[in-house]
């Protein structure tokens, strides 16, 4: 059975109206943390012409600044493993004591190490999830998207420059904030969502 759609008030076949259209892209998604990536990757390995944008990448987290991998790979999951490992040597260490390790230096900790480490790694995973659109043959775009119509999307880009393209499909990727319900006792843990 074919798919038929409601255009303008007339019923068409999907593929008169595929034919009908000539859009930028087959796909655009509009974020590029894990899920969109995903996305836009294997809808580009199945044939499908792709773009992607994302806000630009920053090591320290804000409203403007985003970057390809996302929320969890750059500001959550793993910059929080790599803190809470690098945490964890030090009563590690004591522990090795008491069960025969002789340390006999002391043991400093430098916290900007630490941060640099963690630094490195996103940095270095911001630029994995780069290659892996690249590869994929994913048009990748640094601004902030918005959809402007049913197959419309505008960019604008970190130098205020708006650009326009049409997509057959488009996929909002963005993830989410935690909103905080205003209650009595409600404690405000923004600071980490960034």
């Amino acid at each position: 059975m074919a798919r038929k759609m409601l255009i303008d008030g007339e019923v068409k076949q999907a593929s008169q109206v595929e034919e009908e259209a000539n859009f930028d892209f087959d796909l655009f998604v509009i974020g590029a943390g894990s899920g969109g990536v995903r996305a836009a990757r294997f809808s580009a390995n199945y044939g499908a012409k792709v773009g992607i944008c994302e806000l630009p990448f920053d090591p320290i987290s804000s409203e403007v600044n985003g970057g390809v991998g996302g929320t969890c790979v750059l500001r959550g999951c793993v910059p929080k493993k790599i803190l809470v490992y690098g945490a964890n040597f030090g009563g590690e260490i004591e522990d090795a004591r008491n069960y025969g390790w002789e340390i006999n230096e002391k043991v400093d900790f430098n916290w900007k190490k630490l941060l640099q480490k963690k630094t490195d790694e996103i940095v270095r995973l911001n630029a994995i999830y780069k290659r892996l659109l690249s590869n994929s043959g994913v048009k990748l775009y640094e601004g902030e998207g918005k959809v402007t119509g049913p197959n419309e999307v505008e960019l604008r880009q970190l130098d205020g420059t708006k650009l326009k393209y049409s997509a057959k499909h488009i996929l909002i990727a963005t993830g989410s904030k935690a909103q905080y319900p205003d209650i009595p006792g409600k404690v405000s843990f923004q600071f980490f969502s960034h």
